[in-house]
């Protein structure tokens, strides 16, 4: 498992030598936001597709 920076450094890279600032502060954001989410599902944070779908049929 890689660090926090040696992920953002990896990203970074990948992205054209033209990306602004805001669009890497972008990238970023959601690639935090996805490992956080693997996170929560190797926890056992996460509910099932069947849950969510229950979820959304109540709004």
């Amino acid at each position: 498992m890689q660090s926090p920076k040696q992920d953002a450094l990896e990203a970074i890279q990948q992205l054209p030598d033209s990306v602004d600032f805001d669009e890497i502060v972008y990238r970023l954001y959601v690639l935090s936001k996805i490992n956080q989410g693997m996170k929560d599902v190797e926890e056992g944070r996460g509910i099932s597709q069947e849950e969510l779908a229950r979820e959304i049929e109540q709004w």
